[in-house]
């Protein structure tokens, strides 16, 4: 059996926070999980007697460090050199957990689950924590996705599919005039999280066999019961349907990843067949404000991709980590030991074209923290001058979910939002420039490293 979503909860439970009083999911839990520090498991539900929810799993280095079994200062590192060696083993099997529970009918309603409201403003109940799987009908490869998904009634649902991988299936079953089988997997093993959210070049395999390289191992899958999709067997929920050619219904408004409430859209639609399940399962949500797993599992693999980019730069660039706050999502540090004069500045237009995600980038030394949001700052005060460490780029492709963005009209796309790039050379002289370089020692306190307050308290 692979691993799960409650062999992961096994792991981290020294770290959860577990709530035993009364939760409503339609009220409270959106800013619960928001508040908390710590991974966070309701064991009460409001009406949904039985079910547990969980959320804030992956959110911080440590926990993303579990999930891929390395330490905290390698997660970066290791994902990035994880996810360039192709397909993990997959195995279908017969039976597993997920079917423990089978709903079809009029009994597949989505208000069987304990389906919460994210954020004030919503326009209802969103499934931000489920894996959309759609398959290509021409090559057979299944996609995995993160898509949000406003439920409209007991058995259909809205959602939001940005023009990639799944876009593209929906594309080619339009044109045939017939719906598209899709399934939705809902509480898996967190290296499945982090590898759906992967978009990165993997011809011919899926991301399930990305997030079964990624923690060595065989990911079991199981047919759908009512589609020939292929899911994980032992998935806490998953659920099954179809999405009907050329229809389109309002979707949204939804608070998003950048702390914004995102627009009503016209999106397609969902209309589902049945439910599978464990007997106990539980429900992984996903909170989308204000800072939670939603913003940690777009960051992760966006950091692996750029640390690999920026490695290339000179043929080997001597990167340490590359981090991309949660709380300021389009933002993106890379730190690096430049060897040469411009090292820094090729390193910042190899992360600034990487894609969409990136709109400021900065390139610290290796003596700034960069999840120490002082360091990183007094690096821009101190050793960016701005008229030669500024670089701007104009008229680049914007993130949809920038509001900053202005659109602009597309004749391919309709409207599409463009902006610019900004970034930020706030690294010291090079080696190269020894004394130069020099001026920039940080100065410490005297006794740092040998002697600590906590000793003298």
């Amino acid at each position: 059996m692979s691993q799960d979503l409650r062999s992961f909860l096994k792991q981290i439970s020294a770290e959860i926070l577990e709530v035993s009083k009364e939760v409503d999911p339609k009220t409270e839990i959106g800013t619960l999980c928001s508040q908390s520090e710590h991974p966070i498991i309701f064991n009460n539900i409001k009406d949904y007697s039985g079910w547990r929810i969980c959320d804030r799993i992956i959110s911080t280095r440590k926990l993303q460090a579990v999930a891929l079994n390395t330490t905290p200062e390698r997660v970066v590192p290791e994902l990035a050199k994880r996810i360039t060696l192709g397909a993990g083993s997959k195995k279908v099997v017969k039976d597993g957990p997920v079917k423990e529970v089978i709903l079809t009918g009029e009994e597949a309603s989505f208000f069987k689950l304990p389906i919460c409201k994210h954020s004030e403003g919503d326009a209802g109940l969103y499934i931000g924590g489920g894996i959309n799987i759609t398959r290509d009908p021409d090559t057979g490869v299944q996609n995995e996705s993160m898509l949000r998904t406003q439920i409209k009634s007991d058995r259909k649902a809205g959602f939001l599919m940005a023009r990639r991988h799944n876009y593209a299936h929906y594309e080619k079953y339009e044109a045939k005039n017939e719906p598209m089988p899709m399934a939705m997997a809902i509480g898996v093993h967190p290296a499945y999280e982090i590898a759906v959210n992967y978009s990165g070049l993997h011809e011919g395999f899926d991301e399930f066999e990305i997030g079964a390289m990624l923690i060595g191992e065989t990911v079991e899958l199981v047919k759908c019961h009512t589609c020939d999709l292929y899911v994980p067997a032992d998935a806490e929920i998953v659920i099954e349907g179809e999405v009907p050619p050329h229809v389109r219904e309002k979707e949204g408004p939804f608070g998003e990843f950048q702390l914004y409430t995102g627009k009503e859209k016209m999106s397609p639609v969902w209309n589902i067949k049945a439910i599978t399940m464990r007997k106990d399962a539980i429900y992984r949500h996903l909170n989308a404000t204000a800072v939670t797993d939603h913003q940690a599992l777009g960051c992760l693999p966006n950091e692996a991709e750029v640390f690999n980019n920026v490695r290339r730069v000179y043929g080997r660039t001597e990167v340490h980590d590359v981090f991309c706050p949660p709380w300021a999502r389009f933002t993106c540090i890379v730190q690096i030991t430049p060897k040469y004069e411009g090292h820094a500045k090729a390193v910042l237009m190899a992360a600034m074209a990487f894609n969409i995600h990136q709109k400021e980038v900065i390139v610290v030394d290796e003596d700034v923290n960069i999840y120490d949001p002082k360091e990183v700052l007094w690096a821009i005060s101190t050793r960016v001058n701005p008229a030669r460490d500024v670089v701007v780029v104009t008229g680049t492709r914007g993130h949809v979910l920038d509001p900053s963005a202005p659109e602009i009209s597309s004749e391919a796309e309709g409207k599409e939002p463009f902006n610019g790039i900004l970034g930020l050379d706030a690294t010291r002289p090079s080696p190269l420039k020894p004394e130069e370089r020099s001026k920039f020692d940080k100065a410490t306190p005297a006794g740092e490293g040998r002697v600590s307050l906590k000793d003298f308290i």
